[in-house]
């Protein structure tokens, strides 16, 4: 489980509604594979 603090979840808020999607598809659909593919791209550097 994950909290987030008022602005933080604000903005993601702002940002799925651009969308047209909720909070937690935004989560599950952008940022977590975005963070996932970071991930790989600095574990390929070390």
């Amino acid at each position: 489980m994950q909290t987030l603090n008022d602005h933080s979840y604000k903005e993601l808020e702002r940002l799925a509604k651009q969308r047209g999607i909720t909070v937690q598809e935004l989560i599950r659909a952008v940022i977590i594979p975005e963070w996932v593919n970071e991930q790989r791209e600095s574990d390929k550097g070390r």
